[in-house]
């Protein structure tokens, strides 16, 4: 195939790069989600002179955090863009595959690339789909702008053009091409793809370029390191770095400045272990001269057995008001096979110290860790509780992460996992899945927490950004309303029914909810179910536990993220669906309680009283059922 000059567009192409946020719970606002690894992408692609060929874009978080589905992909082409790429996290990966296939149903030319800690070469199931034409395997930066140069003088409907033979987009460090959109290179095979950038200070600040704005959300996220000097083996982030690499002095002063300046209230350090460099002392000291007044907050992870009472001393005059510390576990075993030992009688230290100086401490745990057994991770629940180690306690189910040492290792180890995110392991050779439950609730009881409780419903609404948010249904009427355009939908969505009596149209309302989740499958959504008009005599007779189950089981027929991620938790149904039974306030003590513990063990209880004064706005009050 050959082509002319004139076939090339003389404008610049429109990049799109995409952060989607670790869906909400709730319809509450997303907070949180800095599309940083984007504006680096932004960042040093321009450095390389490529903004002159390339208009690269960041999405708005207002649009990232907010839209549905079909709405994020037509917000997504009315950007008319060239190519759009994608963060892929544990979190957002299965709804970026779902979005980049119905981007390219649309738009068959438009270039995909995927990036991110998903992107690996054991992650197959993400490497083979088709609807991408690159990956980005480790560091991106170097990658993307080595990309887009390769790309720049290619006409813009076919990528595959014969001048791109000579433009070594298979000698790109880092650059896998599926083999359904053209020559296939596996970066794998290459160790050049492991390649980091050799002085991060060449990279410069997205937030001093003005690409992020820590004055949009009150926070600055600051990565002043890359590299880790631990090797877990349930982590990933080590294998992209042969050893750290350290941004100077002079540059986070100034990132802080430009924060303060811009009204930051947060500062979350992004090092995967913050006291594993050599000079932290003095790097605690730069910290806290950068914060006059403590007008910021700081947070970031630490090994506590590297903390001393100076160093204690030192994290508090800088402000850190809580700091998160991994131990994982503390069972000899674990540690070996986890490649980590904790040095427990100076992680009692570094604990002590910091709580002594005010600063609270959450500690991680890990359950399902190979060589656990429910005796020894018992051992370190009560090592925690007993000798009072931690101002708060986090537990997770072990992930069996891509890129890791122990999804290399699961075959041999005998761990059985979740296939899709998040990756949790199901069974060990020492450990059922019943043992896995049994423990997270017996950590609940133990701790007195419960993890990832669930936030109140929301149940008034605001059009904000001009999308719908509710989809009301009376499926008494004999033609119900149709739902809000497809492309108007937020993405935390709620169907809100009514009826005199609800069970009789199970059957319609369960094709309700799946007709949305058909149209928007990762919608975070509530069904209400209202019964506010009825009276104690009435109400147990329209809602019963058949129809709570029918609806549930028509929300869950196609698992989501959220759905699976809470799926070993105990306690009440959590994810990504929820029900929520609304009640009049006025039958409150009529009401059977038996039936109330029943309702209120698979959906939200919401009494509603009426307000005295025309004027005022209906009150709703949440609650569990004792």
């Amino acid at each position: 195939m050959s082509y002319n000059r004139s076939m090339i567009s003389t404008a610049r192409r429109i990049v799109v790069l995409v952060q989607l946020p670790i869906p909400p719970l709730g319809p509450a606002p997303v907070r949180g989600n800095v599309p940083l690894a984007g504006a680096y992408l932004k960042l040093w692609a321009e450095k390389q002179g490529l903004g002159h060929d390339y208009d690269i874009q960041i999405l708005p978080g207002r649009d990232a955090n907010a839209l549905g589905d079909h709405a994020l992909v037509a917000a997504l082409l009315g950007r008319d863009p060239w190519m759009i790429g994608f963060t892929c996290y544990v979190w957002n990966i299965e709804r970026v595959l779902w979005v980049a296939a119905e981007l390219k149903r649309h738009r068959p030319e438009l270039q995909i690339v995927l990036g991110g800690p998903e992107i690996t070469p054991d992650n197959a199931w993400v490497l083979d789909t088709p609807h991408y034409d690159f990956a980005v395997i480790g560091e991106g930066e170097q990658t993307f702008a080595a990309l887009l140069a390769s790309l720049r003088g290619t006409p813009k409907a076919d990528r595959w053009a014969l001048p791109i033979a000579g433009t070594g987009l298979s000698d790109i460090p880092g650059l896998y091409i599926p083999p359904t959109s053209g020559p296939r290179y596996d970066p794998a095979r290459r160790p050049a793809f492991r390649t980091p950038l050799q002085d991060l200070n060449d990279l410069g600040s997205p937030y001093l370029a003005g690409i992020v704005d820590p004055g949009e959300e009150q926070m600055l996220l600051l990565e002043t390191t890359r590299g880790c000097v631990f090797k877990c083996k349930f982590c990933y982030y080590p294998k992209s770095y042969d050893k750290q690499y350290y941004i100077a002095a002079d540059q986070i002063r100034a990132g802080l400045r430009h924060a303060r300046e811009r009204g930051a209230r947060e500062v979350f350090l992004l090092d995967p272990t913050l006291n594993q460099r050599r000079d932290f002392a003095d790097f605690l000291r730069l910290l806290a001269e950068e914060n006059p007044g403590q007008g910021f907050s700081y947070f970031g992870e630490l090994r506590a057995e590297g903390v001393t009472a100076e160093t204690a001393r030192l994290l508090r005059e800088a402000n850190f008001t809580e700091v998160e510390v991994g131990l994982q576990s503390i069972d000899a075993d674990a540690m070996r096979m986890m490649d980590r030992k904790n040095n427990l009688r100076a992680f009692e230290r570094g604990v002590r110290a910091m709580r002594e100086e005010g600063i609270r401490v959450k500690v991680d745990l890990i359950v399902g860790l190979p060589g656990d057994t429910p005796e020894s991770v018992m051992r370190s629940f009560n090592y925690l509780r007993d000798g009072d180690l931690y101002s708060d306690v986090q537990v997770f189910n072990l992930a069996i992460l891509p890129g890791t040492a122990f999804r290399q290792e699961a075959p041999e180890l005998g761990l059985r996992f979740q296939p899709r995110p998040p990756y949790y392991v199901l069974e060990t050779p020492t450990l059922k899945r019943t043992d896995l439950f049994e423990l997270m609730q017996k950590a609940q009881d133990l701790f007195a927490v419960e993890f990832d409780a669930q936030v109140p419903p929301v149940l008034e609404y605001d059009t904000a950004g001009g999308l719908e948010r509710v989809w009301r249904v009376d499926l008494d009427a004999i033609k119900p309303t149709v739902p809000p355009h497809v492309n108007r939908r937020a993405q935390a969505f709620t169907i809100w029914f009514t009826a005199h009596c609800l069970h009789r149209h199970a059957a319609l309302a369960a094709s309700c909810v799946r007709q949305v989740l058909a149209d928007n499958p990762y919608t975070t959504l509530q069904v209400v179910l209202d019964a506010s008009l009825g009276d104690a005599r009435t109400i147990p007779h329209s809602i019963n536990p058949q129809l709570l189950n029918s609806l549930l089981g028509a929300a869950l027929e196609q698992p989501t993220y959220l759905d699976k991620y809470y799926a070993l938790q105990p306690g009440r149904t959590n994810g990504a669906k929820r029900l929520v039974v609304v009640l009049p306030s006025s039958v409150r003590d009529e009401l059977d309680p038996d039936w109330l513990d029943e309702m209120g063990s698979t959906a939200a209880l919401v009494w509603r009283g009426m307000a005295t004064d025309t004027a005022e706005m209906e009150s709703f009050e949440y609650a569990w059922p004792e």
